[in-house]
């Protein structure tokens, strides 16, 4: 609410200024003196407008409107007189009194004033405090302009990156202290004020100029380049590998371009050292894994070759004998298919589709697995149906990814669960899915199932290529594959094949 401060020595006329301003909602304050209502403005107390008469005993109206010109106060300040006069209105302009108004007072005209004056207070008093902020926003840019650039200066000198500027002449202006270091010279004025092409070695410099000049002609502040393993130049006129990422922006009217060099020289040696350390130990991993595989494949057979061979083996020991080389040669053929797709591109895989018949093609992998007894004490449950569900693929790529799917479900029942197979086809797809409920998979095994190597078998009892193959297969042909599993209750492998059209 706008406060006003009445200020006469006649009570009656504050009685009657205070009765018509009330009316209309504002705050009345009375003072008896222009003494009085100095002190009180003196005190800290604020008001919005103040209407005082000029004659008064003491001081007047016209020394109280000097007050507060003086104190630069932003309060409007009405005079009204009995006795207007020529000197009283001088003076009421001179120490910018806000109206000058003879009495008697006109209730219209008082609200009036009044309301004019209190919409430009109410606006000196905005421009006032949009003046302050904008003061307090540019002392505080200043420090932090300062703050920054003192910053920015230590991180300069401290990186070890080198950090330099050209302008759009391609002149060296700036350079931190790591680009003398990295770049061996031994004085400013070496760097500085160069040409760039002194960074570049003679056989690079046409190339790499090629790439600076596309910096230069994009759209200022925009324009960004990484370069990588970039040759550069040394004063001792060595050379050394190094990332730059070069960036424009504008200063002044001028267009500069700023490089941050790193020497990754050491960075490659050591990534090439540690890639050498990895494809060694990976090599190990994988040759012991896939060696026990393959020694305990023969293995078995050897024992059972030879104790077949013997003259006093019997009929039952040589059918034995050759159920375990074939369920055993038959592992091993899985091994080798497993390696021989990883080296399989998507094109001669595409090459050879054509439509197959999903049942028939699921038909035909159970009867290899129940020749071959690999899925002997496993309890297969599968509606056998003459539906004809289109796929296109390759046989044998399909052979591949159903018989690892198997094999592994097998495995997470410790090969005497049961193994459910279920095809069908709706508007769109062809489906398959393949349920077991053997161990199940937990969310971190989940999340590292396609990484090739990673079994969570013991080392001899599987490589860990099964899924990276399955992964491979679908991405090659398109086929949309969810898993669901959950750790002790089993796993569900859903294969959503592509529609199929048929010629």
């Amino acid at each position: 609410m706008d406060k006003i401060l009445i200020v006469d020595d006649e009570e009656d006329i504050r009685i009657a200024l205070k009765r018509v301003l009330s009316r209309e909602g504002y705050q009345i304050e009375l003072a008896e003196s222009a003494s009085e209502a100095i002190q009180r403005i003196s005190s800290g107390e604020t008001f919005s407008v103040a209407i005082s008469d000029i004659l008064m005993s003491g001081m007047s109206g016209i020394d109280f409107t000097k007050f507060v010109a003086e104190k630069n106060i932003n309060l409007p300040v009405i005079l009204i007189t009995g006795n207007p006069n020529l000197s009283s209105a001088e003076s009421a302009i001179r120490y910018h009194a806000f109206e000058y108004i003879s009495k008697p007072v006109d209730r219209t005209q008082i609200l009036s004033v009044v309301k004019r004056a209190l919409e430009v207070k109410n606006q000196k008093d905005s421009d006032l405090e949009k003046l302050k902020l904008s003061e307090k926003l540019e002392k505080a840019l200043r420090t932090q302009n300062l703050d920054l650039n003192r910053q920015n200066a230590a991180i300069l000198n401290a990186t070890s990156d080198a950090v330099i500027t050209i302008d759009s002449k391609l002149t060296i202006v700036s350079a931190n202290k790591a680009s003398f270091e990295m770049f061996r010279f031994h004085t400013p004025l070496d760097l500085i004020g160069q040409s760039v092409k002194l960074l570049f070695p003679e056989n690079k410099i046409q190339k790499y100029m090629g790439q600076v000049s596309k910096v230069l002609s994009e759209e200022e502040n925009k324009s960004t380049l990484q370069l990588s393993d970039v040759t550069l130049l040394r004063s001792d006129f060595s050379t050394f590998l190094a990332d730059i990422a070069i960036c424009s922006y504008s200063l002044d009217g001028d267009t500069y371009y700023t490089g941050v060099i790193r020497d990754v020289t050491q960075k490659k040696i050591m990534v090439e050292q540690l890639i050498h350390s990895e494809r060694r130990a990976f090599l190990s991993v994988v040759a012991a894994s896939i060696g026990h595989e393959i020694n305990n494949s023969l293995t078995a057979i050897q024992g059972f070759v030879e104790m077949a061979s013997r003259e006093n083996a019997d009929t039952m020991l040589k059918d034995r004998a050759l159920k375990v080389t074939l369920n055993q040669t038959e592992k091993l053929r899985a091994l080798t298919s497993n390696l021989l797709q990883l080296g399989k591109s998507l094109k001669s895989n595409n090459e050879q589709s054509k439509i197959l018949d999903l049942n028939k093609e699921i038909s035909s992998v159970l009867q290899v697995f129940k020749e071959t007894a690999k899925l002997k004490y496993c309890q297969i449950k599968r509606e056998e149906s003459s539906e004809h569900i289109p796929i296109k693929m390759n046989s044998d790529q399909f052979a591949l990814l159903l018989s690892n799917i198997l094999l592994n479900a097998a495995d997470a029942t410790n090969n005497i669960g049961t193994i459910e197979i279920l095809s069908y086809q709706d508007q769109k797809n062809s489906h398959l899915i393949v349920t077991d409920d053997g161990d199940g998979m937990s969310p971190e095994t989940l999340d590292k199932i396609y990484e090739p190597y990673f079994t969570t078998k013991e080392l001899g009892k599987g490589t860990g290529l099964g899924m990276f193959v399955v992964k491979q297969i679908v991405d090659n042909f398109e086929i949309r594959l969810e898993i669901e599993s959950i750790a002790g209750k089993g796993s569900k492998f859903h294969f959503i094949f592509p529609k199929a059209i048929e010629s």
